[in-house]
């Protein structure tokens, strides 16, 4: 947007009278008690904010840092929003709102305003005791709640639900979204209200003239309870401002934070002339209480963009420093001047118009190019529309059927309803009011369809930037400090652009648009991003201030903003749980972000891609800052696990980079849902995070891309943790406690079972097994062939199949089900496709996923079953017979055999009566030379398969004639073992499963004995019918043996201790000093230490109460006056204090 000056200090008689009764939430009068103090920290830009409009707060620590990590400095010592006004009086306290008479009446009075919030120079009551500004109103936010309403935070939002119309309420449990119930496009949002009725300038008993911008109506009618000035008079100009703070984590747009202001005329007076801005004091390189005299800036008029930076690049600390941009957005308009102020092509359009009719595709439209321009269209583009969407953009929606509603099948287009909500979202109950009606709707105070009214910033002839001076910060109080409401209205207010010409020093920008007038019930807008980048000094100084980073960014702030700041979200964000365990940490998550994750740039399409799993030692994840762009410039973090969807989207996605780098999107591993991380210390702690991503956009004017979610760790002044993100888990591994036994798992008896693959449960999270829960496993079975293909002609046992999923249940709990994995929902590789075949099968080696605690292994087979060589051999005997599998038909038989030696020479006799389709070990035919009806002095049975009486069936034996003597001889030929099936009178052979021969035992004259027993057996999947049974048992939280032979164990680590350890928390503020931790290990969990120097003198008591399996605990290295100790030699004593068991020791301290 180009800079452009439009100054109206008087309108015309023409436009007199717009205003209307305010048909919004009807609050009351703002209150300090409702004050509440928030930090914006959705991406890589921290902002402290109160729910007064004021952000940053200079001198506290943190109040704004960029980027939010160990190397961050901060960047902003306070911003204000100023909304200004002039209001001219008669006769003392008559509002004179007709131009024409504001133009033609001679003794008029004139007050100005400056309304906003700030840390000082405000306007205070004649006791210093009230500031005289914006306050928050109460009803946007839990009161019980220490924070404003955040998005991520559903505890801090009102629990009966947010102010609609009048004294409604709507959408409890769930967010007030700038486009409806529970709709949230940015990673991180805040929202607030506050109004001016607290300000009693001109309002005093000595003054003379007076203002009341709602007569009758006092501070306390709404609310009894207020807290400050109950009772009097609503004072101010009459504003309500409605804020939002919006951020993204997008690696294109997590240097930029958006705040949007809504200010509303809820008076009962039109305001005539009204400017707003802000007022932003530059605080760049700053730490806590230190001064920022080094900082320069420049103004870009084509971006409407300031930006500022430190001159020699050194902040607080030796940090480097970034650049601070501030780009101005939206500006109010002006709907009723009759000129096209924004350039569009349209005049004096407006965005609380109700559609009433369909208008042409030309209609409306004062300059067709400027038009098509603007908003990038081609003229076959234009369409018939209605009239108040004077921008075209609201798509209505296709009901194909014309029943009415927009079925699972059916796009709603932007036609959803007030609610915002439409078919195919997560929130989605049935239609409401205005869906499917094929119009554009909007209800001022309850809700608005998407590309319509206030949710279309397009929908407005806006101003643009009027003001911007950029000069040296005053001294507190002095002019133009908004207390000089006057000289300050006089800065912001008229046009002017002033660039700052003087040395480097504190510098304050100011940013105005104005003057319009704000009718009576009324809604105007502003917003504005602070964004920042790293930039080389050389080009700053030079005499084009070059910033290629920041520029870019802006281009994507803009991106967002056009697009009405719905912009690409990350996946839903997963729940992290972290287990302690010795030498290991275990993380598990939910599925949350596979399931439930849409994308409304995509149509609601589910663009879940990955999880990314990022640890740190410390709480900024420094340690996993590590990735780079092409200058050198840090850009993200390397995680330690990463797991992807196997759907093709792999490798880099080069369709958007940042400064030359790309988003890794995996390499098609396959989803799970846990992680061991065994690369750890006990006693040191780790910091987890665990994003979900998508795989971006490609193909739009600006390619996204892919979205991650953000990471939060909430720290105080003393980087004390006071809030995670559900994602964050922070741990310390630890030695199990002296005497404790963990839970165990037992399995119950196996071998009535026909599959034999190996499982393996175990437990995962001590803390969420449910000790004697008794689980049982079934498999999923797919036939995938037979060995004959007519069931006629094939014995019963002719088999070719796989498991291709597994279900758990918990028998306790009424055979509930637990888990399951199945071709269509399973975790990384577990399943195999066979394209030939056109099956899944379990992968060799498959984990589950966790459920209650527990977790599955399962060691299965490369594909379909094979003969298993270890559970194969003698049971009874040891003679040097051979045993060959077929190679080809065993599979389809896999089942358990065994060979059985006697003493009588017919023990079994051939019953095949035809020698058709018999084949050898090598899958040859040898039908002509099989010798059928020869005798044996043994038998084979399927062990597998017993019937009711525990009988097993015999398999059939034929006799290859190896040498064609005609004749059986043990010595030359082979045994074919096989099952068989009948047809008609007749037994055909069903197929081989393993040919024996005793050549080397005739010729070692070592012959199987009666009784002697062979066992075949083939590795082969689980069927329908088996089930694996396992019991889960309670830890012994204290076994006394266990604990007495235990206490040897107790060490202190390190010992000695010299100057640190890796132990010991890193901080980041260079004032804060390293906090010493000194750990005892494998101690009981109930137990006390006392600490004494050599010589005998009480140090120290340290009194243990650990949960039942953690050994371990951390002393501060401080005496029991909360001194640091000296270096020398202590000893300890640790007792339990469940057995009395006793321990000394000792340990030196060398620095």
């Amino acid at each position: 947007m180009f800079l452009t000056f439009i100054f109206v200090p008087l309108l015309v008689s023409s436009i007199y009278g717009q205003g209307k009764p305010y048909e919004g939430p009807d609050d009351p009068a703002g209150d300090i008690a409702a004050k509440r103090e928030g930090r914006m920290r959705g991406n890589r830009v921290l902002l402290y904010f109160k729910n007064t409009t004021e952000l940053a707060y200079w001198p506290n620590f943190d109040c704004s840092k960029w980027p939010n990590d160990a190397t961050g400095t901060g960047m902003i010592d306070g911003v204000a929003l100023l909304i200004g006004a002039k209001v001219y009086i008669k006769n003392g306290s008559i509002p004179v709102t007709d131009p024409d008479e504001i133009r033609t009446h001679g003794n008029l009075d004139t007050l100005y305003y400056v309304q906003t919030s700030y840390r000082q120079g405000m306007d205070t009551n004649s006791a210093g005791t009230v500031e005289w500004g914006l306050y928050p109103v109460f009803g946007y936010f839990n009161e019980n709640s220490e924070y404003p309403a955040m998005s991520n935070r559903p505890e801090s939002w009102p629990p009966d639900g947010w102010p609609s119309r009048g004294g409604e309420l709507k959408w409890p449990g769930e967010w007030d979204g700038r486009f409806g119930r529970g709709v949230i496009y940015a990673d991180q949002e805040c929202y607030f209200v506050a109004n001016d009725a607290q300000d009693q300038e001109y309002l005093g008993i000595d003054d003379r003239v007076k203002y009341y911008p709602r007569p009758g109506v006092k501070i306390g009618d709404k609310r009894p309870d207020v807290t400050i000035q109950k009772g009097l008079p609503w004072g101010g100009i009459g504003i309500r401002v409605k804020v939002r703070g919006y951020q993204w984590n997008n690696p294109q747009s997590r240097d930029a934070i958006f705040w949007e202001y809504d200010i509303s005329n809820i008076s009962d007076y039109d305001l005539t002339e009204v400017a707003f801005g802000y007022w932003l004091d530059n605080g760049i390189g700053h730490r806590g209480d230190s001064c920022d005299q080094d900082d320069i800036g420049f103004f870009d008029k084509y971006e409407d963009m300031a930006y500022s930076w430190d001159i020699d690049g050194v902040g607080a600390g030796g940090l480097r420093t970034g650049i601070l941009g501030f780009a101005f957005l939206e500006s109010p308009g002006i709907p009723t001047d009759g000129i096209d102020n924004d350039d569009d092509g349209l005049i004096d359009e407006k965005r609380d118009n109700q559609a009433t009719r369909i208008v042409g595709p030309y209609d409306g439209i004062a300059d067709l190019q400027k038009f098509l321009d603007w908003y990038s269209l081609a003229e076959e583009d234009l369409k018939q529309h209605w009239d108040a969407d004077e921008d075209q953009d609201w798509q209505d929606g296709n009901d194909v059927n014309g029943n009415g509603v927009y079925d699972e099948d059916e796009d709603p287009g932007d036609d959803v309803g007030l609610d915002g909500v439409g078919p195919g979202e997560l929130n989605y109950y049935g239609p409401d009011e205005g869906e499917c009606n094929h119009k554009p709707d909007f209800l001022e105070g309850y809700g608005c369809e998407p590309n319509f009214a206030f949710t279309d910033i397009s929908e407005s002839d806006m101003l643009g930037l009027t003001s911007f001076h950029l000069f040296e910060h005053p001294n507190p109080g002095d002019i133009p400090f908004m207390r000089h409401d006057k000289e300050c209205w006089e800065l912001f207010a008229l046009p002017a652009l002033v660039e700052f010409t003087g040395q480097v020093t504190n510098l304050i920008e100011t940013f105005g648009s104005g003057v319009f007038p704000l009718y009576k019930g009324r809604t105007e807008r502003i917003s504005m991003s602070e964004l920042h980048s790293y930039e080389e000094l050389a080009g700053l100084m030079s005499s084009e201030h070059s910033a290629p980073a920041l520029f870019q960014k802006k281009r994507i702030v803009q991106v967002i903003y056009e697009s009405d700041y719905r912009f690409v979200r990350p996946p839903k964000m997963p729940t992290l749980k972290a287990i302690p365990g010795d030498g290991k940490v275990i993380l598990t998550w939910d599925d949350v972000a596979d399931k439930l994750t849409r994308e409304p740039m995509l149509k609601g399409i589910n663009d879940f891609e990955g999880y990314k799993l990022y640890k740190a030692t410390d709480k900024y994840f420094a340690d996993a800052e590590v990735l780079v762009d092409m200058y050198g410039n840090p850009i993200g973090k390397k995680p330690i696990f990463q797991c992807d969807l196997k759907d093709g989207k792999k490798g880099a996605a080069e369709f958007a980079l940042i400064n030359g780098e790309a988003f890794y999107l995996g390499n098609d591993t396959g989803i799970q849902h846990y992680f061991v991380d065994e690369d750890v210390e006990n006693g040191r702690t780790y910091y987890y995070g665990l994003v979900a991503y998508d795989y971006g956009i490609e193909g739009l004017e600006v390619n996204i891309m892919p979205a991650e979610n953000n990471l939060v760790i909430e720290l105080d002044e003393e980087e004390n943790i006071r809030y995670t993100g559900k994602n964050v888990q922070i741990v310390t591994p630890y030695q199990q406690a002296a005497g404790y036994i963990p839970p165990s798992i037992k399995m119950e008896d196996k071998t009535s079972l026909v599959g034999n693959l190996e499982v393996i449960p175990q437990i995962l999270d001590l803390n969420s097994v449910k000790p004697n829960n008794t689980y049982k496993v079934t498999f999923s079975v797919d036939t995938v062939g037979h060995l004959r293909p007519m069931a006629q002609f094939r014995s019963k046992y002719d088999l070719l199949y796989v498991n291709n999923g597994f279900s758990v249940y918990n028998i306790t709990e009424g055979d509930s089900l637990v888990y399951q994995e199945t071709p269509d929902k399973f975790p990384m590789d577990n399943l195999l496709y066979d394209i030939r075949g056109e099956y899944w099968y379990f992968n060799e080696n498959l984990t589950s996923d966790p459920f209650e605690g527990l977790q599955i292994t399962i060691h299965s087979l490369k594909n379909t079953a094979e003969f298993d060589p270890e559970r194969s051999g003698w049971i009874v005997g040891d003679a040097p017979i051979q045993v060959v599998p077929s190679t080809e038909e065993s599979k389809y038989f896999p089942w358990q055999y065994e060979i059985v030696f006697t003493g009588e020479d017919s023990v079994y006799v051939s019953r095949v009566t035809s020698t058709k389709s018999i084949k050898n070990a090598d899958n040859l035919l040898v039908d002509e030379n099989v010798l059928l009806g020869q005798a044996f002095n043994f038998y084979v049975i399927n062990k597998s398969f017993p019937d009711s009486n525990g009988s097993y069936e015999k398999l059939d034996l034929v006799v290859e004639d190896v040498n064609n003597s005609g004749e059986f001889e043990l010595s030359e030929d082979n045994i074919l073992v096989g099952h068989t099936f009948k047809f008609g009178n007749n037994i055909y052979w069903g197929g081989t499963v393993f040919v024996i021969n005793f050549r080397d035992a005739v010729a070692l004259n070592r012959m199987p004995k009666p009784n002697d027993v062979y066992r075949v057996d083939f590795k082969r999947p689980f069927i329908e019918t088996d089930s694996l049974v396992f019991t889960v048992y309670p830890a012994v939280e204290m076994a006394k043996e266990k604990l007495k032979s235990s206490l040897d164990n107790i060490k202190v680590v390190p010992n000695p201790y010299i100057a640190t350890n890796a132990m010991e928390p890193a901080v980041s503020n260079p004032f804060l000093n390293q906090r010493r931790r000194l750990m005892f290990t494998h101690i009981p969990a109930n137990c006390t230490i006392k600490i004494f120097t050599a010589s005998g003198v009480f140090v120290d008591e340290i009194k243990v109460d650990n949960p039942p399996d953690k050994g371990i605990v951390h002393w501060d290295m401080l005496t029991k006056e909360g001194l640091e100790i000296a270096p020398g030699i202590y000893i300890y004593h640790i007792r339990s204090g469940k057995t009395g068991e006793e321990k000394l020791g000792k340990f030196a301290v060398v620095k």
